[in-house]
């Protein structure tokens, strides 16, 4: 993956959706994936939807000026606490994926219902979450967000916008000890892949597998400007 060195570009949203959505796919998460992390297809053949594991779903939504929102979870929220995040939660009964996406996503930002993705969201690949138990599945779409937000306190302590720019290359992509939560073995420090980009809190985990995802992908479905 080449760095473009910060130069702005145009997405070929309608050739993606001409070529039926092609992903990277797990291939892009190998650089951000920690030693025996377990994938979602693993924990789905091995366990039972609603006992073993939960679903989950959250929106990645790209702005026309290359930056994403990401949320910094308040420090209390759980084994996720103080780690920075997409907006997105559990699915509830009856609701789809996406519906559920798209729900969180507002909740968690402070949008009104009006506010919609300027283009059906295109299912990613989804990831395992095992300290919490969930497999979530990312979706991705363009997006145009108010200047203000106002996101929920209980869940978003700070939103933090990064640009796409950022993900390209080997720049901001380093190792850093960070301290994981386990329902078995507790906390514990552990050292891992991850993005240290300019003034956001080091992004980890399955937040980095997302945005290993969507750089592999704007990089190929993208042109500078």
């Amino acid at each position: 993956m080449e760095d473009n060195g910060g130069q702005e570009r145009n997405i070929d949203w309608l050739g993606w959706e001409a070529a039926g959505h092609p992903l990277p796919g797990t291939a892009a998460h190998a650089s951000m994936m920690p030693y025996a992390r377990t994938s979602a297809e693993e924990a789905r053949q091995k366990g039972v939807a609603g006992k073993d594991y939960r679903e989950a779903a959250v929106l990645i939504g790209l702005e026309a000026n290359g930056t994403i929102a990401l949320i910094e979870r308040t420090p209390d929220k759980g084994p996720h606490g103080g780690q920075m995040a997409m907006p997105g939660g559990a699915r509830e009964q009856g609701e789809t994926l996406e519906g559920c996406a798209i729900r969180e996503w507002r909740e968690e930002l402070g949008l009104p219902d009006s506010c919609a993705p300027l283009r059906p969201p295109v299912a990613l690949t989804e990831i395992h979450v095992a300290p919490s138990n969930f497999i979530v599945r990312p979706f991705l779409a363009p997006v145009s967000l108010p200047v203000s937000l106002a996101p929920d306190p209980v869940e978003v302590a700070v939103v933090r916008h990064i640009q796409m720019a950022d993900l390209l290359g080997d720049r901001y992509r380093m190792e850093q000890p960070v301290r994981v939560h386990m329902p078995e073995t507790g906390a514990f420090q552990w050292t891992v892949p991850g993005f240290s980009l300019p003034g956001v809190p080091f992004v980890w985990g399955a937040t980095a597998l997302m945005l290993s995802e969507v750089a592999a992908w704007y990089d190929e479905w993208s042109v500078a400007r």
